[in-house]
């Protein structure tokens, strides 16, 4: 077992589930919408998410994907996250694959995706060039990728505060790095990628994002006192595709260029 993988394996055991918080469930209705602008019919597709992180804790994206018609695989490196994300795909469903795999080493056969789907992954390993260029191998001439980072420039400095909590030992998900688009891109580009939109979610304050999930691990709901809020801030999201820009999420949609 590698250094990594203890790691997270330690994060996920310790963690509660968050899926019914305010703000996961905003998260959810951004991802579905994005999802929805760039793949609008999944039905039949070979779809692939990179780490099951959501589905263990948080929006069950990839489970959404699968009840939309895909075949659906994802994958993680931590033992304990793959466990908790099949647990909560229970019933089995024969188009839900979920494997325990390093996003830098994808146990696939070279174009055999139709659509990749990464939120919130590759910076989280030193080797994130290599991450993506197993998503660019693995996807079909034609394929198209989502590729979701923090955003370097977000407008509510988000890296200075993952920077801070880092500094003391507070963040649970670090190391973490974030992008600027130009260099999200430039990735994207050396892993043979042609990017065909620039996006992001989540233009929520972080801290407001924190607050909910810190009150949640305490049996503290602020589903009603947030719903209005963050109701607001996903119907301009999915009205007004700029908005999702001023997330602390960037994402660039990426085609693998016909053979």
């Amino acid at each position: 077992m590698s250094a990594l993988q203890r790691r997270w394996d330690e994060v996920a055991r310790g963690m509660p589930d968050f899926y019914p918080a305010a703000t996961t469930q905003y998260y959810r209705r951004c991802e579905i919408a994005l999802i929805r602008r760039h793949v609008p019919d999944l039905a039949g597709k070979r779809v692939l998410k990179l780490d099951l992180w959501n589905e263990a804790v948080n929006t069950r994206i990839l489970q959404w994907m699968q009840t939309q018609g895909a075949e659906a695989y994802g994958l993680d490196l931590s033992a304990v996250t793959t466990d908790r994300a099949r647990a909560n795909a229970r019933p089995p469903h024969p188009y839900l694959h979920i494997v325990q795999a390093d996003i830098r080493a994808l146990p696939f056969a070279s174009e055999s995706f139709d659509f990749v789907y990464t939120m919130g992954t590759i910076e989280h390993v030193e080797e994130y060039q290599q991450a993506t260029d197993e998503v660019g191998r693995v996807l079909r001439p034609g394929g198209l990728a989502i590729v979701g980072v923090p955003h370097k420039w977000n407008l509510y400095l988000r890296p200075l505060l993952v920077w801070a909590l880092e500094a003391v030992g507070r963040y649970a998900y670090s190391p973490e790095r974030s992008f600027s688009a130009r260099e999200l891109r430039v990735v994207l580009e050396k892993s043979g990628l042609r990017m065909v939109h620039r996006t992001g979610i989540l233009s929520i304050p972080p801290l407001l994002r924190m607050a909910d999930l810190y009150l949640h691990r305490r049996g503290v709901s602020l589903g009603r006192a947030l719903r209005p809020l963050l109701d607001g801030f996903a119907w301009a999201e999915a009205r007004w595709e700029w908005a999702g820009r001023l997330g602390y999420l960037l994402a660039q949609v990426a085609r693998k260029p016909p053979a």
